[in-house]
């Protein structure tokens, strides 16, 4: 009897091993063909121009001894503002909208580029380690402290930068911050701001998923690099500079965590969300229940604009500056 259970057991280990393995080798799902709203609305923004001019590339060094690249739009107060961009691009995007923060507000806006994104990636497209994008915020923060002592930390982000920022804020990583700012932020595929495949902007390469996550149960990560998510970036907005692909580590690194609710509750400073009303990547009207329960939060939807237009309508800086003036 007992033979027969190992052999059983054996067996049926031998099945699932081989199922996640299967799962992991799968093919990606083709590269989509037509143009979404989503896609649509990044295009007419890189056509328009109005994204502004970047500021000139600083570096810091992480504690692993890597050169790291941010941009600083220097206010006239003590405050600083680290703030992350959106998926698949980097930091230069948000140059019109963080210079518009730092002349509103006085507040200096550091613009990183994350882990595995931009011209200095790294590796693009992964990370070494899932903590790996809140120890660089960290070490941003000290080499800014160093080079000009602030007054308050605050932090944000953009789309999946914001999700970065709840991921950050939740945690354990100092310094902690006095607010967080965050526009249109991914929160969790089952959430109540998700939408399909976020609009068709992510594909998920949903059967490679189900292998990683069949075989971490087993204590193995030897696949953890491998890409499980493609953005459908247009080829008008593309330079060589884009990261169209996330490993499963990457993506894990700059979202918030598989319990998203207990993340949201961890956060203990003031919160201002902006989202877009016609947001064709996330469901805006989701955020006030997701931060319904904490008090210090406060949701506000953008009328008339998209996703992409929250960094560039002249409203969100505006929000920004009175919310900031409220916390004082």
């Amino acid at each position: 009897m007992i033979r027969r259970s190992l052999i059983f057991v054996a067996i049926a280990g031998a099945v699932y091993v081989g199922l996640a393995l299967a799962l992991v080798a799968w093919p990606p799902p083709a590269e989509k063909e037509a143009t979404t709203q989503a896609t649509g609305e990044l295009t007419d923004l890189v056509r328009t121009g109005d994204l502004g001019q970047p500021a000139a590339p600083e570096f810091f060094v992480a504690r692993d001894g890597t050169k790291r690249l941010y941009r600083r739009y220097l206010g006239s107060g003590p405050d600083v503002l680290v703030f992350l961009h959106g998926s698949g691009s980097d930091a230069r995007y948000l140059a019109r909208f963080a210079r518009s923060i730092a002349e509103l507000t006085g507040v200096t806006v550091v613009t990183p580029d994350m882990r595995g994104h931009g011209a200095a990636p790294g590796r693009r497209g992964d990370v070494d380690t899932v903590v790996r994008q809140e120890d660089d915020i960290a070490d941003l923060a000290s080499a800014l402290r160093a080079s000009k002592p602030f007054k308050r930390f605050m932090i944000g982000g953009h789309s999946i930068g914001g999700g970065l920022a709840i991921r950050y804020a939740s945690g354990d990583r100092q310094p902690r911050p006095d607010a967080l700012l965050l526009l249109a932020p991914y929160i969790h595929r089952s959430s109540p701001a998700a939408r399909t495949d976020s609009g068709g902007w992510a594909t998920p390469f949903v059967l490679r998923f189900a292998g990683i996550d069949m075989v971490q149960r087993l204590g193995i990560h030897a696949f953890d690099g491998l890409p499980v998510l493609r953005f459908e970036i247009p080829r008008s907005a593309r330079d060589g500079t884009e990261t169209p692909l996330y490993s499963w580590r990457l993506f894990a690194s700059v979202t918030p965590r598989p319990d998203w609710k207990a993340d949201i509750q961890r956060i203990v400073c003031p919160v201002l969300v902006l989202g877009a009303e016609q947001d064709a990547i996330f469901r805006s009207e989701g955020y006030t229940e997701i931060f319904a329960s904490l008090q210090q939060a406060r949701v506000e939807i953008i009328p008339s604009i998209n996703h992409f237009r929250l960094v560039t309508s002249p409203e969100s800086p505006q929000r920004i500056q009175a919310w900031l003036a409220r916390q004082i």
